[in-house]
Protein backbone atom coordinates (compact mmCIF):
# COMPACT_ATOMS: atom_id res chain seq x y z
CA UNK A 1 0.00 0.00 0.00
CA UNK A 2 1.61 3.08 -1.24
CA UNK A 3 1.93 5.81 1.44
CA UNK A 4 -0.27 9.59 1.10
CA UNK A 5 1.63 12.66 2.06
CA UNK A 6 -0.38 15.50 1.77
CA UNK A 7 -0.34 19.34 1.82
CA UNK A 8 3.78 19.19 1.81
CA UNK A 9 3.84 22.46 -0.62
CA UNK A 10 0.35 24.04 0.66
CA UNK A 11 0.29 23.25 4.28
CA UNK A 12 -3.20 21.91 4.01
CA UNK A 13 -3.82 18.65 5.59
CA UNK A 14 -5.41 17.35 2.27
CA UNK A 15 -5.46 13.41 3.48
CA UNK A 16 -8.48 14.77 6.31
CA UNK A 17 -10.21 17.32 3.86
CA UNK A 18 -10.41 13.85 0.67
CA UNK A 19 -11.81 11.93 3.89
CA UNK A 20 -14.53 14.32 5.21
CA UNK A 21 -15.66 14.88 1.50
CA UNK A 22 -15.79 11.31 0.82
CA UNK A 23 -17.75 10.81 4.39
CA UNK A 24 -19.85 13.37 3.68
CA UNK A 25 -20.78 11.72 -0.18
CA UNK A 26 -20.64 8.60 1.65
CA UNK A 27 -24.16 9.39 2.87
CA UNK A 28 -26.34 8.00 0.34
CA UNK A 29 -24.64 4.52 1.38
CA UNK A 30 -25.43 4.49 5.23
CA UNK A 31 -28.66 5.07 4.00
CA UNK A 32 -29.04 1.85 2.13
CA UNK A 33 -27.20 -0.22 4.91
CA UNK A 34 -29.92 0.89 7.04
CA UNK A 35 -32.53 0.27 5.06
CA UNK A 36 -30.60 -3.30 5.07
CA UNK A 37 -30.30 -3.78 8.51
CA UNK A 38 -34.12 -3.07 8.84
CA UNK A 39 -34.97 -5.42 6.70
CA UNK A 40 -32.56 -8.51 8.41
CA UNK A 41 -33.95 -7.43 11.49
CA UNK A 42 -37.88 -7.65 10.38
CA UNK A 43 -37.06 -10.76 8.46
CA UNK A 44 -35.51 -11.95 11.48
CA UNK A 45 -38.81 -11.27 13.42
CA UNK A 46 -40.84 -13.11 11.18
CA UNK A 47 -38.81 -16.04 11.69
CA UNK A 48 -39.51 -15.81 15.22
CA UNK A 49 -43.15 -15.47 14.88
CA UNK A 50 -42.65 -18.72 12.45
CA UNK A 51 -41.31 -20.85 15.02
CA UNK A 52 -43.68 -19.85 17.53
CA UNK A 53 -46.51 -20.71 15.43
CA UNK A 54 -44.92 -24.33 14.23
CA UNK A 55 -44.05 -24.68 17.94
CA UNK A 56 -48.31 -24.14 18.75
CA UNK A 57 -49.55 -26.57 15.51
CA UNK A 58 -47.17 -29.29 17.01
CA UNK A 59 -48.63 -28.94 20.48
CA UNK A 60 -52.14 -28.82 18.64
CA UNK A 61 -51.51 -31.74 16.96
CA UNK A 62 -50.91 -33.57 20.18
CA UNK A 63 -54.74 -32.62 20.72
CA UNK A 64 -56.45 -33.53 17.80
CA UNK A 65 -57.29 -37.23 18.67
CA UNK A 66 -58.18 -38.99 21.42
CA UNK A 67 -55.16 -41.19 20.93
CA UNK A 68 -52.80 -38.01 21.63
CA UNK A 69 -54.74 -36.55 23.58
CA UNK A 70 -55.53 -39.33 26.25
CA UNK A 71 -52.79 -40.78 28.83
CA UNK A 72 -53.27 -43.52 31.20
CA UNK A 73 -51.33 -44.56 33.91
CA UNK A 74 -50.40 -48.85 35.01
CA UNK A 75 -49.24 -48.85 38.25
CA UNK A 76 -48.22 -51.96 39.96
CA UNK A 77 -48.36 -53.17 43.12
CA UNK A 78 -44.69 -54.40 42.37
CA UNK A 79 -42.80 -54.44 39.58
CA UNK A 80 -40.53 -57.27 40.61
CA UNK A 81 -41.50 -59.45 38.23
CA UNK A 82 -43.28 -57.11 35.68
CA UNK A 83 -43.32 -53.60 34.25
CA UNK A 84 -46.19 -52.04 32.93
CA UNK A 85 -47.02 -49.53 30.11
CA UNK A 86 -50.19 -47.97 28.94
CA UNK A 87 -51.39 -46.35 25.83
CA UNK A 88 -54.47 -44.06 25.72
CA UNK A 89 -56.66 -47.20 24.64
CA UNK A 90 -55.77 -48.68 28.24
CA UNK A 91 -59.08 -49.98 29.52
CA UNK A 92 -58.95 -48.58 32.95
CA UNK A 93 -59.41 -51.18 35.97
CA UNK A 94 -57.56 -53.04 38.12
CA UNK A 95 -55.90 -56.73 37.05
CA UNK A 96 -54.00 -59.44 39.25
CA UNK A 97 -51.44 -60.53 37.53
CA UNK A 98 -49.43 -63.92 38.22
CA UNK A 99 -46.33 -65.13 35.47
CA UNK A 100 -46.44 -68.60 35.86
CA UNK A 101 -42.91 -68.78 32.98
CA UNK A 102 -40.58 -66.62 30.79
CA UNK A 103 -40.06 -67.06 27.06
CA UNK A 104 -37.22 -68.67 26.71
CA UNK A 105 -35.45 -69.49 23.15
CA UNK A 106 -33.99 -73.23 22.32
CA UNK A 107 -30.44 -73.45 23.15
CA UNK A 108 -28.23 -76.29 21.84
CA UNK A 109 -24.46 -76.65 22.24
CA UNK A 110 -21.51 -78.67 20.77
CA UNK A 111 -18.35 -80.63 22.15
CA UNK A 112 -15.19 -78.36 22.74
CA UNK A 113 -12.54 -77.57 19.17
CA UNK A 114 -9.39 -76.70 19.62
CA UNK A 115 -9.03 -74.28 16.95
CA UNK A 116 -11.93 -72.01 15.23
CA UNK A 117 -10.09 -71.72 12.07
CA UNK A 118 -8.79 -74.90 11.40
CA UNK A 119 -10.22 -76.55 8.23
CA UNK A 120 -10.50 -80.49 10.19
CA UNK A 121 -14.66 -81.35 10.34
CA UNK A 122 -15.46 -83.66 7.40
CA UNK A 123 -17.60 -82.76 4.21
CA UNK A 124 -21.40 -83.03 4.41
CA UNK A 125 -24.36 -81.30 5.92
CA UNK A 126 -25.94 -80.09 8.47
CA UNK A 127 -29.81 -80.68 9.62
CA UNK A 128 -31.82 -77.67 11.32
CA UNK A 129 -35.31 -78.40 12.06
CA UNK A 130 -37.44 -75.29 13.96
CA UNK A 131 -40.63 -76.15 15.53
CA UNK A 132 -42.51 -78.71 12.95
CA UNK A 133 -41.18 -76.75 9.75
CA UNK A 134 -39.01 -78.53 7.00
CA UNK A 135 -35.71 -78.98 8.18
CA UNK A 136 -33.14 -77.16 6.88
CA UNK A 137 -30.00 -78.56 4.82
CA UNK A 138 -26.65 -76.53 5.09
CA UNK A 139 -23.71 -77.79 2.72
CA UNK A 140 -20.37 -78.20 4.60
CA UNK A 141 -17.71 -78.73 2.01
CA UNK A 142 -14.15 -77.64 2.02
CA UNK A 143 -14.51 -73.55 1.83
CA UNK A 144 -16.37 -73.39 5.34
CA UNK A 145 -15.20 -76.83 6.99
CA UNK A 146 -14.10 -75.34 10.46
CA UNK A 147 -15.80 -74.11 13.34
CA UNK A 148 -15.78 -70.76 12.53
CA UNK A 149 -16.98 -71.63 8.84
CA UNK A 150 -19.85 -74.16 10.20
CA UNK A 151 -21.03 -70.95 12.34
CA UNK A 152 -21.30 -68.41 9.37
CA UNK A 153 -22.92 -70.92 6.87
CA UNK A 154 -25.62 -71.82 9.68
CA UNK A 155 -26.09 -68.14 10.04
CA UNK A 156 -26.38 -67.35 6.52
CA UNK A 157 -29.19 -70.10 5.86
CA UNK A 158 -31.70 -68.43 7.39
CA UNK A 159 -32.60 -71.22 9.38
CA UNK A 160 -34.41 -69.62 12.35
CA UNK A 161 -31.77 -69.94 14.25
CA UNK A 162 -28.66 -68.01 14.97
CA UNK A 163 -24.86 -69.62 15.79
CA UNK A 164 -22.22 -68.27 17.86
CA UNK A 165 -18.60 -69.41 19.41
CA UNK A 166 -18.19 -69.51 23.08
CA UNK A 167 -14.53 -69.97 24.92
CA UNK A 168 -15.59 -72.18 28.25
CA UNK A 169 -11.64 -71.63 29.13
CA UNK A 170 -11.12 -75.90 28.84
CA UNK A 171 -7.07 -75.78 28.28
CA UNK A 172 -7.38 -78.48 25.53
CA UNK A 173 -10.45 -77.89 23.94
CA UNK A 174 -12.26 -74.61 24.45
CA UNK A 175 -14.27 -73.75 21.66
CA UNK A 176 -18.12 -74.64 21.53
CA UNK A 177 -20.86 -73.74 18.54
CA UNK A 178 -24.18 -72.59 20.40
CA UNK A 179 -27.42 -72.62 18.42
CA UNK A 180 -29.98 -70.47 19.70
CA UNK A 181 -33.55 -70.37 18.58
CA UNK A 182 -34.84 -67.02 16.47
CA UNK A 183 -38.29 -67.66 18.38
CA UNK A 184 -38.78 -68.23 22.13
CA UNK A 185 -41.19 -71.37 22.48
CA UNK A 186 -40.02 -73.61 19.37
CA UNK A 187 -38.01 -76.42 19.63
CA UNK A 188 -34.94 -77.08 17.89
CA UNK A 189 -33.07 -80.20 16.46
CA UNK A 190 -29.80 -80.26 14.56
CA UNK A 191 -27.26 -82.79 13.40
CA UNK A 192 -24.47 -83.89 11.34
CA UNK A 193 -23.90 -85.90 8.28
CA UNK A 194 -20.05 -85.39 7.46
CA UNK A 195 -17.67 -87.79 6.63
CA UNK A 196 -13.15 -87.75 6.55
CA UNK A 197 -11.53 -84.85 8.67
CA UNK A 198 -10.04 -85.23 12.19
CA UNK A 199 -12.51 -83.31 13.86
CA UNK A 200 -15.51 -85.57 15.28
CA UNK A 201 -18.49 -84.20 13.95
CA UNK A 202 -20.40 -81.82 16.01
CA UNK A 203 -22.98 -83.33 18.37
CA UNK A 204 -25.65 -81.10 19.83
CA UNK A 205 -26.84 -80.80 23.41
CA UNK A 206 -30.00 -78.82 24.54
CA UNK A 207 -28.96 -76.32 27.36
CA UNK A 208 -32.31 -74.83 27.48
CA UNK A 209 -35.84 -75.75 26.03
CA UNK A 210 -37.54 -73.67 24.22
CA UNK A 211 -40.73 -72.33 26.18
CA UNK A 212 -43.05 -69.89 25.57
CA UNK A 213 -44.32 -66.57 28.17
CA UNK A 214 -47.11 -67.88 30.47
CA UNK A 215 -49.20 -65.74 32.62
CA UNK A 216 -52.90 -65.10 34.48
CA UNK A 217 -54.44 -62.26 34.21
CA UNK A 218 -57.34 -62.65 37.36
CA UNK A 219 -57.05 -66.45 36.47
CA UNK A 220 -57.13 -66.49 32.71
CA UNK A 221 -54.30 -67.94 30.66
CA UNK A 222 -52.61 -66.35 28.24
CA UNK A 223 -49.00 -67.31 26.27
CA UNK A 224 -47.34 -65.41 24.29
CA UNK A 225 -43.38 -66.28 21.97
CA UNK A 226 -41.97 -62.87 23.62
CA UNK A 227 -41.85 -61.88 27.57
CA UNK A 228 -43.17 -58.12 26.09
CA UNK A 229 -46.86 -58.97 26.11
CA UNK A 230 -49.50 -56.43 24.44
CA UNK A 231 -53.04 -56.92 24.54
CA UNK A 232 -53.59 -59.56 27.49
CA UNK A 233 -55.00 -56.33 28.87
CA UNK A 234 -56.44 -53.76 26.53
CA UNK A 235 -53.59 -51.04 25.88
CA UNK A 236 -51.38 -52.02 28.02
CA UNK A 237 -48.20 -53.46 27.48
CA UNK A 238 -46.57 -55.80 30.13
CA UNK A 239 -42.59 -56.63 30.11
CA UNK A 240 -42.03 -59.61 32.33
CA UNK A 241 -38.61 -59.90 34.39
CA UNK A 242 -39.29 -62.88 36.85
CA UNK A 243 -41.49 -66.09 37.42
CA UNK A 244 -43.78 -65.53 40.86
CA UNK A 245 -42.96 -69.52 41.29
CA UNK A 246 -46.36 -69.93 43.04
CA UNK A 247 -49.28 -70.94 40.96
CA UNK A 248 -51.45 -69.23 44.06
CA UNK A 249 -49.12 -66.01 43.96
CA UNK A 250 -50.21 -62.62 41.68
CA UNK A 251 -49.13 -58.95 41.61
CA UNK A 252 -51.89 -56.39 41.47
CA UNK A 253 -52.30 -53.65 38.48
CA UNK A 254 -54.29 -50.66 38.55
CA UNK A 255 -54.82 -48.71 35.40
CA UNK A 256 -56.00 -45.05 35.54
CA UNK A 257 -56.88 -41.90 33.61
CA UNK A 258 -53.41 -40.04 33.88
CA UNK A 259 -55.36 -36.47 34.61
CA UNK A 260 -52.02 -34.83 35.52
CA UNK A 261 -50.52 -35.61 31.71
CA UNK A 262 -53.77 -35.32 30.09
CA UNK A 263 -53.17 -31.43 31.89
CA UNK A 264 -49.71 -31.42 30.65
CA UNK A 265 -50.66 -31.87 27.41
CA UNK A 266 -53.28 -28.94 27.22
CA UNK A 267 -51.35 -26.53 29.25
CA UNK A 268 -48.42 -26.68 27.20
CA UNK A 269 -51.47 -25.67 24.17
CA UNK A 270 -52.16 -22.50 26.30
CA UNK A 271 -48.54 -21.61 26.63
CA UNK A 272 -47.70 -22.31 23.18
CA UNK A 273 -50.99 -19.99 22.36
CA UNK A 274 -49.89 -16.88 24.94
CA UNK A 275 -46.03 -17.11 23.45
CA UNK A 276 -47.38 -15.67 20.31
CA UNK A 277 -49.77 -13.38 21.72
CA UNK A 278 -47.06 -12.16 24.07
CA UNK A 279 -44.25 -11.87 20.81
CA UNK A 280 -46.69 -9.71 18.83
CA UNK A 281 -47.39 -7.49 21.32
CA UNK A 282 -43.79 -6.46 21.87
CA UNK A 283 -43.52 -6.27 17.65
CA UNK A 284 -46.01 -2.93 18.25
CA UNK A 285 -43.55 -0.47 18.89
CA UNK A 286 -41.95 -1.69 15.43
CA UNK A 287 -43.13 -0.67 12.05
CA UNK A 288 -43.73 -4.06 10.81
CA UNK A 289 -45.32 -4.82 14.04
CA UNK A 290 -48.83 -3.06 12.28
CA UNK A 291 -47.87 -5.59 8.96
CA UNK A 292 -50.64 -7.93 8.54
CA UNK A 293 -48.98 -10.79 8.47
CA UNK A 294 -47.93 -9.81 12.32
CA UNK A 295 -51.09 -9.06 12.91
CA UNK A 296 -53.58 -11.52 11.32
CA UNK A 297 -52.64 -14.41 13.03
CA UNK A 298 -53.22 -13.11 16.53
CA UNK A 299 -56.99 -12.33 15.03
CA UNK A 300 -57.28 -15.19 14.16
CA UNK A 301 -56.15 -17.14 16.83
CA UNK A 302 -57.89 -15.41 19.48
CA UNK A 303 -60.84 -15.73 16.97
CA UNK A 304 -60.98 -19.65 17.45
CA UNK A 305 -60.00 -19.32 20.80
CA UNK A 306 -63.51 -17.63 21.82
CA UNK A 307 -65.62 -19.50 19.26
CA UNK A 308 -67.77 -22.43 20.12
CA UNK A 309 -67.45 -25.41 18.60
CA UNK A 310 -70.84 -26.54 17.69
CA UNK A 311 -72.45 -29.51 17.36
CA UNK A 312 -73.82 -31.04 20.52
CA UNK A 313 -70.87 -31.46 22.57
CA UNK A 314 -70.77 -31.37 26.04
CA UNK A 315 -68.31 -28.88 25.87
CA UNK A 316 -68.65 -26.25 23.26
CA UNK A 317 -65.42 -23.59 24.52
CA UNK A 318 -62.25 -23.32 25.96
CA UNK A 319 -64.09 -21.24 28.75
CA UNK A 320 -65.79 -24.46 30.26
CA UNK A 321 -61.78 -26.14 30.81
CA UNK A 322 -61.32 -23.09 33.14
CA UNK A 323 -59.80 -20.91 30.74
CA UNK A 324 -60.05 -17.22 30.57
CA UNK A 325 -58.99 -14.55 28.42
CA UNK A 326 -57.22 -11.50 30.66
CA UNK A 327 -56.45 -8.21 29.26
CA UNK A 328 -53.36 -8.55 27.63
CA UNK A 329 -54.83 -11.60 25.21
CA UNK A 330 -53.08 -14.54 26.78
CA UNK A 331 -55.23 -17.34 28.53
CA UNK A 332 -55.18 -17.81 32.09
CA UNK A 333 -56.29 -22.03 33.21
CA UNK A 334 -58.01 -22.65 36.36
CA UNK A 335 -56.27 -25.84 37.02
CA UNK A 336 -59.31 -26.60 39.26
CA UNK A 337 -61.78 -26.66 36.87
CA UNK A 338 -59.79 -28.21 34.42
CA UNK A 339 -59.04 -31.30 36.07
CA UNK A 340 -62.51 -31.32 37.13
CA UNK A 341 -63.61 -31.71 33.37
CA UNK A 342 -60.86 -34.38 32.55
CA UNK A 343 -61.73 -36.17 35.55
CA UNK A 344 -65.48 -36.05 34.90
CA UNK A 345 -66.16 -35.47 31.21
CA UNK A 346 -63.16 -37.09 29.24
CA UNK A 347 -65.54 -37.54 26.24
CA UNK A 348 -66.32 -34.07 26.41
CA UNK A 349 -62.90 -32.65 26.19
CA UNK A 350 -61.36 -35.10 23.96
CA UNK A 351 -64.62 -33.74 21.52
CA UNK A 352 -63.78 -30.14 22.51
CA UNK A 353 -60.43 -30.52 21.21
CA UNK A 354 -60.83 -33.32 18.34
CA UNK A 355 -63.80 -32.81 17.15
CA UNK A 356 -66.50 -35.58 16.53
CA UNK A 357 -68.41 -36.01 13.00
CA UNK A 358 -68.53 -33.07 11.11
CA UNK A 359 -67.45 -31.13 13.78
CA UNK A 360 -63.83 -29.74 14.59
CA UNK A 361 -62.72 -29.20 17.30
CA UNK A 362 -60.35 -26.35 18.71
CA UNK A 363 -57.11 -28.41 17.94
CA UNK A 364 -58.19 -29.59 14.60
CA UNK A 365 -59.28 -25.86 13.70
CA UNK A 366 -55.47 -24.37 14.91
CA UNK A 367 -53.62 -27.04 13.15
CA UNK A 368 -55.47 -26.81 9.95
CA UNK A 369 -55.41 -22.92 10.03
CA UNK A 370 -51.41 -22.66 10.82
CA UNK A 371 -50.55 -25.30 7.78
CA UNK A 372 -51.63 -22.61 6.07
CA UNK A 373 -50.00 -19.85 7.55
CA UNK A 374 -46.61 -21.29 8.01
CA UNK A 375 -46.49 -23.40 4.39
CA UNK A 376 -42.97 -23.17 3.03
CA UNK A 377 -44.19 -22.20 -0.01
CA UNK A 378 -47.21 -19.80 0.55
CA UNK A 379 -47.47 -19.02 4.44
CA UNK A 380 -46.31 -15.60 5.91
CA UNK A 381 -42.56 -16.11 6.57
CA UNK A 382 -42.22 -17.62 2.98
CA UNK A 383 -43.72 -14.41 1.50
CA UNK A 384 -41.89 -11.88 3.33
CA UNK A 385 -38.79 -13.70 2.10
CA UNK A 386 -39.55 -13.50 -0.70
CA UNK A 387 -39.74 -9.60 -0.84
CA UNK A 388 -36.88 -9.22 1.61
CA UNK A 389 -34.41 -11.07 0.22
CA UNK A 390 -35.47 -9.36 -3.70
CA UNK A 391 -35.27 -5.99 -1.98
CA UNK A 392 -31.83 -7.09 0.28
CA UNK A 393 -30.40 -8.28 -3.72
CA UNK A 394 -31.16 -4.79 -4.69
CA UNK A 395 -29.83 -2.80 -2.17
CA UNK A 396 -26.50 -5.01 -2.55
CA UNK A 397 -26.12 -3.88 -5.84
CA UNK A 398 -26.99 -0.45 -4.91
CA UNK A 399 -24.03 -0.39 -2.12
CA UNK A 400 -21.62 -1.83 -4.46
CA UNK A 401 -22.03 0.90 -7.09
CA UNK A 402 -22.16 3.31 -4.85
CA UNK A 403 -18.93 2.18 -3.00
CA UNK A 404 -16.83 1.89 -6.89
CA UNK A 405 -18.47 5.40 -7.38
CA UNK A 406 -17.10 6.58 -4.29
CA UNK A 407 -13.51 4.57 -4.79
CA UNK A 408 -12.69 6.40 -8.15
CA UNK A 409 -13.55 9.46 -6.66
CA UNK A 410 -10.64 9.18 -3.89
CA UNK A 411 -8.77 8.69 -6.94
CA UNK A 412 -10.03 11.53 -8.44
CA UNK A 413 -9.66 14.22 -5.56
CA UNK A 414 -6.08 12.55 -4.75
CA UNK A 415 -5.05 13.51 -8.28
CA UNK A 416 -6.72 17.06 -8.08
CA UNK A 417 -4.69 17.60 -4.82
CA UNK A 418 -1.69 16.34 -6.42
CA UNK A 419 -1.88 18.22 -9.20
CA UNK A 420 -2.48 21.21 -6.66
CA UNK A 421 0.54 20.48 -4.59
CA UNK A 422 2.82 20.27 -7.67
CA UNK A 423 1.60 23.40 -9.11
CA UNK A 424 2.07 25.42 -5.85
CA UNK A 425 5.32 23.94 -5.78
CA UNK A 426 6.51 24.99 -9.33
CA UNK A 427 5.16 28.36 -8.65
CA UNK A 428 6.81 28.79 -5.31
CA UNK A 429 10.05 27.63 -6.71
CA UNK A 430 9.55 30.32 -9.59
CA UNK A 431 8.76 32.74 -6.98
CA UNK A 432 12.58 31.95 -5.02
CA UNK A 433 13.78 31.98 -8.53
CA UNK A 434 12.27 35.57 -9.64
CA UNK A 435 13.11 36.94 -5.42
CA UNK A 436 16.57 35.60 -6.03
CA UNK A 437 17.08 37.23 -9.58
CA UNK A 438 15.87 40.48 -8.06
CA UNK A 439 17.86 40.53 -5.02
CA UNK A 440 20.70 40.22 -7.20
CA UNK A 441 19.98 42.77 -9.64
CA UNK A 442 19.24 45.58 -6.60
CA UNK A 443 22.83 44.54 -5.62
CA UNK A 444 24.48 44.91 -8.82
CA UNK A 445 22.96 48.57 -8.86
CA UNK A 446 24.10 49.57 -5.88
CA UNK A 447 27.59 48.85 -6.73
CA UNK A 448 27.63 51.53 -9.24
Amino acid sequence: MSIQIGGLATGLDTNSLISQLLKAERKPIERLERDRSFLRTRLSAFTDLDKKLRDLMAKAEGLDSARKLVANQATPASEEYFKVSASATAMPGSYNINVVSLAKRAKEVTQGYADISAKEFGTGSLSVQVGSGEAVQIQIDENNNSLGGIRDAINAAGAGVKAAIINDGDPDNPYRLVITADDAGTPVELSANLSGGSYADPLFTQTQEGTRAHIQVDGIDIYRTSNTITEAIPGVTIDLLKEHGDATASTGLQVDLDVDAVEKKIREFVTAYNDIISFVAKQNDASWGRDAGMQAPRRNLQMMVSSAIGGDNSLQALTQLGMETQRDGSLRVDATKLKDAIRNDLDGVIGLFAGSGEVEGVATKFKDYLKGVTDRSNGILAGRKQMTDSSLRRIDQQIERQELRLEQRERTLRAQFTAMEELVSAMSATSSYLMQQMSMISSLGSKK
